[in-house]
């Protein structure tokens, strides 16, 4: 019986070593996906979710605080020596509340960011309430705030500002008559800049701490000086303010 000749026969493939360097890839890539995300869960780490930064753009603002008068060309156009003008008046010489010539505010801000985060650059509105005696002021502008956010993983901000726009000044009726002004209201311009500090919570809420502001307002001095006095310049009034707050981010 004849004996086939297995010399001659094809060899079978071995695949062996094919499939060994695709299982070598996959593994390989693998590890290098579980790496980069096991490297970003450690630079997290050290961040607590609370304090992770804001994704969301817009943001509402509400604040309060002093704001303490620093300087005020004519001191609403009488000092001491003024009849009424003692040291239990908010308005006159240097003696009064806040300063003389200061007041306490609640401020109201809504914002939004061109980034689409809560950092960078927003246009927003500013709006402040100020009451001090028979004094209430109002402050009405647009205001331009740059959120810069120190370290990348975590929600802190420091924020400078600027704003410029409408201010009125009003006083109880009788006061304005006392003291001889022309009308119970005054209307300037008003200039404020500062820097805040923000602290995000939850990528929804915001505590904030904004000094220094200076608060400024600038208009037509006859007002200030009284009826029938001529010669008045260009009335002048600088504010410090100190202010506390919160908000909510969407």
């Amino acid at each position: 019986m004849p004996i086939a000749d297995c010399s001659t026969a094809p060899a079978p493939r071995r695949r062996l070593p094919r499939l060994s360097r695709g299982l070598c890839l996959a593994a390989t890539l693998g590890a290098a996906v579980v790496g980069t995300q096991l490297a970003a869960t450690d630079a997290e780490a050290g961040v607590p979710r609370v304090l992770r930064p804001g994704t969301r753009p817009m943001a509402f603002l509400l604040g309060l605080g002093p704001s303490w008068g620093i300087r005020n060309q004519y001191r609403y156009g009488y000092g001491n020596d003024f009849d009424g003008c003692g040291k239990g008046n908010p308005y006159c010489g240097r003696g009064g509340w806040y300063g003389g010539h200061g007041a306490f505010k609640i401020t109201q801000e809504f914002m939004g960011h061109f980034s689409g985060n809560a950092s960078g650059a927003a246009l927003g509105i500013l709006m402040n309430q100020e009451f001090s005696g028979a004094y209430f002021g109002l402050n009405i502008a647009p205001k331009f705030t740059y959120d810069i956010q120190p370290k990348r993983d975590l929600g802190l901000y420091i924020s400078p500002s600027f704003s410029l726009g409408y201010h009125l000044s009003n006083y109880g009726t009788g006061y304005y008559g006392y003291y001889g002004y022309s009308s119970r209201n005054y209307h300037a311009a008003n200039i404020q800049v500062g820097v805040a500090v923000k602290l995000m919570l939850d990528d929804r809420w915001l505590v904030w701490v904004q000094t220094p502001n200076f608060d400024f307002t600038v208009g037509p001095g006859n007002y200030y000086c009284g009826n029938g006095v001529p010669g008045c310049g260009t009335y002048f009034r600088a504010r410090y303010d100190f202010l506390l707050g919160g908000g909510v981010t969407f």
